[in-house]
């Protein structure tokens, strides 16, 4: 069965910093989350499907779900498989849609590889 039309990206950010000494691992996803929505046209209360890896901090993503107060989420997805995960959750994230599990799904990366 195709999903093709059922779920469309409409946001996109990229963190300007590469070396971010001062920021926080959560921070940036909170920055990168921000960047998304305000691309998208949305807000963090349109959002209710969230999808990073294990690896943010603390619980991952219900963490990091509390830390953004992201506070109507219906649909959680930590999914790791390293580097390729986000690409993965890009795919969740419109499976989850079509399944209708979510209506607004918001996928973040961020870490600080370089400091």
């Amino acid at each position: 069965m195709s999903i093709n039309g059922q779920a469309y990206l409409v946001g996109a950010f990229e963190h300007p910093t590469r070396k971010a000494e001062k920021q926080s691992v959560a921070q940036l996803h909170a920055e990168v989350a921000y960047g998304a929505l305000q691309d998208a046209g949305l807000s963090k209360d349109d959002v209710d499907g969230f999808f990073c890896t294990g690896a943010a901090p603390g619980l991952g993503p219900i963490n990091m779900a509390d830390y953004m107060g992201l506070t109507k989420l219906r649909h959680v997805d930590s999914t790791d498989v390293g580097g390729s995960s986000y690409l993965l959750h890009v795919s969740h994230a419109a499976q989850a849609i079509a399944a209708g599990k979510c209506d607004v799904a918001l996928v973040t990366l961020a870490g600080k590889p370089r400091s």
